[in-house]
């Protein structure tokens, strides 16, 4: 079905070192009136054959019902095609947090929908996982078109939907009072192989997102456990190297691992220091694609 409602005015959507310890807390008349009337009434006709168009492509879910992730999804190609693998350490599970993780993310959603990708979310709040009722990594998600001004337009509203979906996730994760990525870390592997063992999936290369602050506070077997810890170089390089002789994070190979969050948020700077000296040692040894 195509819509073309271009009587009435433009539709606006509605809202729908440093020597100090680092470590973090978690936790006119009559004719004008016949006139107003019949622009009501038009306008009253366009609203739902413009919620028609597309199928609802128009970047927002049912309002009755959870978001329909096949309008977004496609056939992989005999040749496979890239995964997409995002993992969330939410340690704040506020609005504004959760519109942050999910703009960062959101030009990876678009590449995503634009070359076409299996796409797999976890999360955890520092205690066990969550998974995505949308992002499951069984199914390609891909936006084509056959006129390239209307994918483009499509692809836009299709990544904002699904930002709506991390955004969902962020905010209904329940957040501990003590946690790390050290878990989402250590289950890479895991999950990758949970998604290669679907039937019908074909994975070519991978991308792993990592949102995190590394900043977890926990048990002392925790390897990313920095409560106490001084914010200097030699300090992470130890805290990591630890957690990859005890295997309790393992190397991914040649896969491409990207953290985000990083000094994102209201971390004073001997945790910010520390955060950055974490992620350089941990690119050093999770990933030769690693930053």
């Amino acid at each position: 079905m195509t819509c073309d409602v271009s009587a009435g005015p433009p539709v606006t959507p509605g809202a729908a070192g440093t020597g100090e310890a680092a470590a973090r807390p978690r936790g006119r008349s009559r004719r004008l009136r016949g006139r107003l009337a019949g622009l009501v009434a038009a306008a009253m006709l366009a609203t739902p054959m413009l919620a028609a168009c597309d199928g609802g492509l128009l970047g927002t879910s049912k309002a009755d019902g959870p978001l329909d992730c096949s309008k977004y999804q496609e056939s992989t190609p005999a040749a496979g095609a890239p995964l997409l693998l995002v993992l969330l350490d939410v340690t704040d599970n506020s609005a504004a947090t959760a519109q942050r993780v999910a703009t960062r993310v959101q030009p990876y959603l678009d590449t995503a929908l634009k070359n076409g990708a299996y796409i797999r979310l976890v999360a955890s709040g520092g205690t066990a996982m969550t998974y995505s009722d949308c992002f499951h990594g069984d199914r390609m998600f891909q936006i084509k078109r056959n006129n390239n001004r209307r994918e483009e337009k499509d692809r836009v509203a299709a990544a904002k939907a699904l930002g709506t979906e991390i955004d969902h996730v962020v905010q209904t994760e329940r957040v501990s009072a003590k946690g790390s990525a050290t878990g989402l870390l250590a289950g890479i592997n895991d999950e990758l192989n949970t998604v290669r063992s679907t039937p019908d999936v074909k994975v070519t290369d991978v991308t792993v997102l990592v949102w995190s602050d590394l900043l977890g506070t926990g048990q002392d077997s925790d390897c990313l456990n920095v409560d106490g810890k001084k914010a200097s170089a030699p300090i992470a390089e130890a805290l990591v190297k630890r957690c990859f002789e005890t295997q309790q994070i393992t190397a991914v190979g040649n896969d491409k691992v990207r953290f985000l969050g990083v000094n994102e948020g209201a971390a004073d700077r001997p945790q910010q220091d520390l955060a950055r000296y974490l992620k350089g040692e941990l690119c050093r040894r999770i990933s030769s694609d690693c930053s």
